[in-house]
């Protein structure tokens, strides 16, 4: 398995907050290129995805306080080892739909530039963060398959996404990215190890997905009757 950390003196470094660390850098760099060429409004997107994601990572890590309040007073170091876990990621991906909301109908940049470029940014830091569980933690434990599965997946999203660059911000593509990439994790999720079934064979993770893809599949199916009412 991957080192815990790097202990330098008093010093402690998690080789996965590196890991994380270089994943948010390719993922910056990644969101740069798909904005290539469009200098009109490629700085303040950039800007605004990068500050309300340090504040999503900060809601995430430190929501431990809200979740578990208890548990931090008797214990303030509790806060340096734990996150908000899943119900942070929650609350972080509310905080930035709702910011990005604001600062699309200010500066006047549909909403959907902003969703592509950070789904951009999404799918590339899942690819490079499973490279590096991938390439650091022992092969044969029952994790690979599910690190191989979540970059296999990130590739193919990505490829698409630039194979369909000059149409792609439209609310018709991005919810069709978002099905496949929920059916993609409902499938990744069966090579996860120590997944707790909830229901039908499917861990709540993978029911979340499949609840997601269900709706995509209703949006999908009302624009199609829309555009054919239209015609």
């Amino acid at each position: 398995m991957m080192q815990e950390a790097i202990v330098w003196g008093p010093l402690i470094i998690k080789y996965n907050w590196i890991a994380m660390a270089f994943s948010a850098l390719a993922a910056y760099i990644a969101m740069k290129y798909w904005l290539k060429g469009k200098s009109d409004f490629s700085k303040p997107i950039l800007n605004d995805i990068t500050n309300v994601l340090l504040w999503a990572f900060l809601i995430w890590k430190f929501s431990v306080i809200i979740f578990n309040p208890v548990t931090v007073l008797n214990n303030p170091y509790y806060i340096l080892y734990f996150t908000g876990g899943e119900r942070g990621i929650l609350l972080s991906a509310i905080v930035v739909l709702i910011f990005l909301s604001i600062q699309s109908s200010k500066r006047r940049i549909t909403f959907w530039v902003y969703t592509t470029v950070l789904a951009v940014g999404l799918l590339s830091y899942i690819m490079f963060y499973s490279m590096f569980q991938l390439i650091f933690n022992n092969p044969t434990t029952s994790s690979f398959l599910f690190d191989l599965s979540q970059i296999v997946l990130a590739i193919v999203l990505l490829v698409w996404m630039y194979c369909r660059k000059k149409g792609f911000e439209k609310p018709q593509e991005i919810n069709q990215l978002i099905l496949w990439f929920s059916i993609g994790q409902i499938l990744s999720y069966f090579f996860k190890s120590f997944s707790v079934v909830v229901f039908l064979g499917l861990s709540s993770e993978q029911l979340v997905f499949l609840a997601v893809a269900l709706c995509c599949l209703i949006i999908h199916n009302f624009i199609k009757k829309e555009s054919f009412n239209e015609s």
